[in-house]
């Protein structure tokens, strides 16, 4: 059905109509998705590795990310490894505060509503840990089996990169059940500041208490 490959930055668009569907609801209109691709690509090529599921019919539906921690630094040479692009991740970032995107009024409120959740990650949190999963989104359509493929590939690629102790950051609006079938145990709950009762959520995967 799918076939999970390493991201091309030709693949930055398919990614952005994913990131859409995993996480907003509201209708978008162009200029709208220029920003989730623009988005995407920064968000991925910032990070250490990240593979997409595709289609036979060369469709992106799903892709996954990661981010090794600052204390582990494993010497990737495989082709999947790709410049950050920290100069493109600023400039994306700079023309959104400066309303450049020109944003529907529906989709900048869901988007508000997103960067504030993602504030809620604290980096000490994060700073031990070998390896992030900083991004894992896949389209409502092909949810079957999709985001366990996606999740299996990143720690096939965790293991033989030897990094044993994975985190991720999610919250009560996605599925976080998700990860719990899939062995990451819950670390952190924290209420989110706005008193609707959703709530925060790290997880956490370490191969050293799965060996005991």
């Amino acid at each position: 059905m799918f076939t999970i490959r390493p991201y091309r930055e030709g693949d930055a668009e398919g990614c952005g109509q994913c990131f859409y569907e995993g996480f907003f609801t509201c209708p978008i209109d162009e200029n709208d998705r220029i920003l989730l691709r623009d988005y995407a690509q920064v968000l991925i090529e910032k990070c250490s590795f990240a593979y997409v599921a595709e289609t036979p019919n060369r469709q992106i539906v799903g892709f996954i990310s990661g981010n090794y921690g600052k204390r582990f630094r494993p010497e990737k040479t495989d082709h999947d490894r790709y410049k950050r692009h920290y100069a493109a991740w600023c400039r994306m970032f700079l023309k959104f505060y400066l309303k450049g995107y020109r944003l529907s009024e529906t989709f900048q409120n869901q988007l508000d509503g997103f960067i504030l959740q993602a504030r809620e990650r604290e980096e000490k949190f994060f700073d031990g840990c070998d390896l992030e999963l900083v991004a894992l989104t896949s389209r409502k359509d092909y949810r079957k089996g999709l985001g366990t493929a996606l999740v299996s590939r990143f720690m096939d690629r965790a293991a033989a990169d030897g990094a044993r102790n994975v985190r991720l950051l999610t919250n009560t609006l996605a599925s976080w059940e998700f990860y719990e079938k899939r062995g990451f145990t819950k670390i952190l709950e924290k209420p989110f500041p706005d008193g609707s009762g959703q709530k925060t959520l790290i997880y956490e995967y370490s191969s050293v208490q799965k060996e005991k």
